[in-house]
């Protein structure tokens, strides 16, 4: 048996091929698969062979776990954490037989995932949706301490979607120098430390945003105040400079970083911010709002670039 956490309570662990019977139970009952989108399944069999296929623990590393009573080792329901590859996010989730509703077991094995998610998987942020009209869900979902971040459609219904980002991450300003230990190993690596400096570091409008987990130093970026021939915007800003070490990285820390220095820029009143794009890092501004503009570019001795820009709301 695979632990995954224990609460006063309960544990969860991985599934096993026992647990079929209980995806059979669980979502034969209308009202537990109600407001999911879910069916149920046709027989015992196609819920083993759900239960054989369920590669999330070797793909990704996390999953949606069973959650256990301890005092008598009754199956509850499942409750974890899922990857979602397109979007590049980690989504809470949860669903129990009905017999076990309004005892706390979804709030306890929720809080759970998450302390997993934040303390053993290092994630940035977590998310939940939940239909607009499964009101015990959005309880469950607050109760737990993600926030409500808008109204929008999930696998085609109306939902209600939240997060919540690690506390264990902050984001402070930081000086130029002190981005020098995470610029060198992740995007000069092998060249003279003078190489990460860059034009502009130290002009008195350039901010530097440092993230750290715990007291680790593990992103950077820069912005500094720097107008892009080809964009018309008068109040612009250059991103310059994001790196994540690479035992941080693949957990979303850049997007953090960008957060924060949006918010910063919308304070100053500026209504756009640009970058060069390295090729393996389009994906994540194309995640993050930014939209591409151009012809790709070469830069020597670093490879194929984007130029990005990315309009701010105010």
């Amino acid at each position: 048996m695979t632990l995954i956490a224990e609460t006063n309570r309960l544990y969860l662990r991985e599934f096993n091929a026992s647990d079929a019977i209980h995806f059979f139970e669980m979502n034969k009952d209308p009202e537990v698969i109600q407001f999911t989108g879910d069916s149920s399944f046709s027989s015992l069999q196609e819920a083993q062979k759900f239960i054989e296929a369920y590669d999330q623990y070797k793909t990704y590393n996390m999953g949606r776990w069973a959650v256990i009573r301890k005092e008598d080792n009754a199956f509850l329901g499942w409750c974890g954490l899922k990857f979602h590859p397109k979007e590049h996010l980690v989504e809470v989730g949860y669903r129990f037989y009905k017999k076990y509703w309004g005892h706390g077991y979804a709030t306890e094995s929720c809080k759970a995932s998450i302390t997993y998610g934040f303390k053993t998987l290092k994630l940035a942020t977590i998310y939940a949706h939940a239909h607009k009209d499964n009101l015990a869900s959005h309880n469950v979902i607050i109760k737990s301490g993600l926030s409500w971040i808008g109204d929008g459609f999930y696998d085609g219904m109306p939902a209600k979607l939240y997060k919540l980002n690690n506390p264990d991450l902050k984001v402070k300003i930081i000086s130029s120098l002190e981005t020098h230990e995470v610029r060198h190993p992740v995007l000069r690596e092998g060249r003279p430390k003078e190489d990460c400096v860059f034009n502009g570091d130290d002009d008195p409008d350039t901010f530097h945003l440092g993230l750290y987990l715990l007291n680790e130093l593990v992103g950077v970026v820069t912005f500094i105040k720097n107008h892009h021939p080809d964009l018309a915007n008068p109040k612009q800003y250059q991103l310059r400079g994001m790196a994540v070490l690479s035992s941080a990285q693949g957990k979303n820390y850049g997007s953090l970083l960008i957060d924060a220095g949006n918010k910063i820029l919308m304070e100053k009143k500026v209504g756009l911010v640009w970058c060069n794009a390295r090729e393996k890092a389009l994906n994540f501004y194309l995640r993050n709002g930014f939209e591409i503009f151009g012809e790709p570019f070469e830069i020597p001795q670093i490879g194929t670039h984007f130029s990005m820009f990315k309009s701010l709301k105010h």
